[in-house]
């Protein structure tokens, strides 16, 4: 394969066959399975042990990712598939001037930086400081003002409830989403959302089921098996039941949202249950 772009699509159409793996336990709400998703990571990705603080650490050259963000670093039409992405979230979170929204795992923060533009009041929480520092960076140099916070997927309970909160590319990487879930119900108006896009939430009937052959776990899929084994990166997979199951037992109620562009942007809109909404 001569690129990268190249390379990431041949081994995201080839999966990892292993019928000892695809055995989990027959409740994913339960702690034997996240006991049994834990030893498939270890297995795949050669580490005993898995601490976000340290395995999803990014390799990042911060002051050249400041210049030319991640979207950038690839050709023109992946630039485009991207640039098209964030077009259709924006358009899908319908905004307005002074909303509060909260992105989770945001990356070198193209989205927030577009929001904050906009008129937003952006909070954005990341584990890995060095995507903190790029988003900083490129925020003064707009001249624009993002509140950028180090945690992982259980922080920012204390801060004033959000209009939005946006996952884009970020929801796969929570072995806490259960309880992630379950506290957001505190951090967003009633009238808000929570928008998950650009996740590996996959049709058990569809072409990619093979990567996911359980509930929830660890990717099968070439790509993840080499982000797992390299970085030491959690790349959970959900099936779309499971996902949707999950936020009903934390009292939401999930809709499926397709892009009408390149399906980059395609996910669920999770809003409080309609009954929840009358209390």
């Amino acid at each position: 394969m001569e690129t990268e772009v190249e390379r990431i699509d041949l081994l995201s159409n080839c999966h990892l066959c292993d019928s000892d793996i695809i055995q989990m336990p027959d409740d994913p709400f339960s702690p034997e399975y996240e006991a049994a998703v834990l030893r498939v990571y270890s297995k795949l990705s050669g580490r005993s042990t898995y601490s976000a603080a340290e395995c999803e650490k990014v390799p990042i050259d911060i002051e050249n990712t400041i210049k030319k963000p991640s979207a950038y670093q690839y050709g023109g039409n992946f630039l485009g598939d991207y640039l098209e992405a964030y077009g259709q979230i924006i358009k899908c979170l319908k905004i307005s001037d002074g909303m509060r929204l909260l992105e989770y795992g945001p990356g070198d923060g193209q989205i927030s930086l577009h929001l904050a533009r906009l008129g937003c009041d952006v909070t954005v929480i990341d584990i890995e400081d060095a995507y903190l520092q790029i988003i900083r960076g490129q925020a003064e140099r707009a001249g624009i003002a993002i509140a950028a916070i180090h945690g992982d997927f259980l922080a920012g309970e204390e801060l004033e409830p959000f209009d939005r909160i946006l996952f884009f590319e970020a929801f796969h990487h929570s072995l806490v989403h259960q309880r992630a879930l379950q506290k957001m119900g505190c951090m967003i108006k009633r009238d808000g959302f929570i928008l998950f896009v650009g996740e590996p939430i996959i049709d058990p009937a569809g072409y990619w089921a093979a990567a996911v052959p359980y509930p929830w776990g660890p990717r099968l899929d070439g790509l993840s098996l080499r982000a797992m084994r390299t970085h030491g990166w959690m790349e959970l997979g959900f099936q779309e039941p499971y996902f949707l199951a999950a936020l009903d037992r934390c009292g939401w109620a999930g809709e499926k949202w397709v892009s009408p562009t390149n399906g980059l942007a395609t996910g669920f809109i999770a809003r409080r249950r309609s009954h929840d909404n009358a209390t």
